[in-house]
């Protein structure tokens, strides 16, 4: 019911510029090269399975090909389920996403470790199935924060109010960090069921983190896997782009059906020269991009129920001022409206998102 449709299986190279995507995927196969598997997890034809179902197995794996820049902020999103619970005590223990400083060989203990207790100062969101006698329920999700002092994790921020996890039924999970702010959506873009002030750095020890998951079981178990994956780092501000001193005009609204829309953006009139950058909210998707006769496309995800896409001007072109065609793709129908922008003022344009889904 919560399937995700991913718009890449193949994986997209972080080198690329304007493109802030480390990779994109429903196949975990396809990024098995960039993984590091760690005890018990493997891949398991399309999928990536952190434990088995059977007692006292640990899990966990490590994107492997960079670091994640935490100054920069981040977005990932990943679907997984947890299925073959014990007919005993119905499943357990639970599966962790981690961001870690100490390497991509670290894994912690079984059971109620949840395969990242051990790590040291972790940052973790913990997807708890099972009941131990620190739980309040065997269903909730936990921002873990190791406290250095008693050499243990804690719980910073729990949340009990969410839909059954180990059901075998598909979930999906968001997460986001920007501007010291770590956001979590389960099931639903429309209201995140977590948003907590936290400064990853400076509980990591670093601005450079290894992202991952763990997992584990006791005599309680279940199979824990991750379906899909995507994962991007957020653009930085384009220097010279000074937003206060710029006058954005609201300008025609697109109705799109579906929350996965590919934009595209080109020159319709002469190559000139005109160099832009595209921001959506407070989100840049592509900066400093000359625009060509051919199209760039740019893929996003809309999680609430309007989104401003504005077209920023670093310059005017041999023909002032800068223009450029923008389309959208909802995979129902495609629109295309063209916005100029100078260096006093830039056009923009609202999606409106008007589906059924969450």
């Amino acid at each position: 019911m919560f399937r995700i449709t991913l718009l890449f299986l193949l994986f997209i190279c972080v080198e690329n510029l304007n493109a802030q995507t480390f990779f994109r995927t429903e196949n975990m196969d396809v990024l098995k090269k960039d993984l590091n598997l760690v005890q018990g997890a493997s891949v398991d034809g399309t999928v990536l399975r952190l434990t088995n179902a059977s007692s006292n197995q640990s899990g966990a794996c490590w994107f492997k090909k960079k670091q994640l820049d935490l100054d920069k902020g981040f977005e990932t999103e990943f679907t997984f389920k947890i299925h073959g619970n014990d007919p005993i005590k119905k499943g357990g223990d639970g599966f962790a996403f981690v961001l870690q400083g100490q390497g991509i060989d670290v894994i912690g203990g079984k059971g109620d470790d949840i395969g990242y207790k051990g790590i040291k100062n972790a940052v973790v969101i913990e997807f708890d199935t099972y009941e131990d006698e620190s739980d309040n329920s065997r269903n909730q999700i936990a921002l873990m924060r190791y406290d250095a002092k008693q050499s243990k994790y804690v719980r910073e921020a729990t949340v009990h109010e969410i839909r059954e996890l180990n059901n075998g039924k598909e979930h999906f999970a968001r997460i986001e960090y920007k501007d010291g702010m770590l956001t979590f959506y389960m099931d639903s873009y429309l209201f995140p069921v977590l948003s907590y002030k936290v400064d990853l750095p400076e509980r990591i020890g670093k601005n450079k983190a290894w992202i991952g998951f763990t997992a584990a079981t006791s005599d309680a178990y279940s199979y824990h896997d991750i379906l899909s994956w995507n994962l991007s780092e957020f653009l930085p501000p384009p220097e010279d782009i000074k937003e206060e001193a710029i006058k954005v005009l609201e300008g025609q609204v697109i109705e799109v059906k579906s929350r996965n829309v590919v934009i595209s953006v080109w020159d319709h009139n002469k190559v000139d020269g005109d160099i832009i950058s595209l921001k959506i909210n407070d989100k840049y998707i592509v900066t400093k991009y000359t625009l060509e006769a051919i199209r760039k496309k740019l893929n996003y995800r809309l999680t609430g129920f309007q989104a401003q896409v504005i077209l920023y001007a670093h310059n005017l072109g041999d023909i002032p001022p800068n223009t450029a065609a923008i389309e959208i793709d909802d995979g129902i129908t495609k629109q295309t409206i063209k916005l100029k922008a100078s260096l006093q003022e830039s056009e923009s344009l609202i999606l409106q998102y008007s589906g059924e889904d969450l």
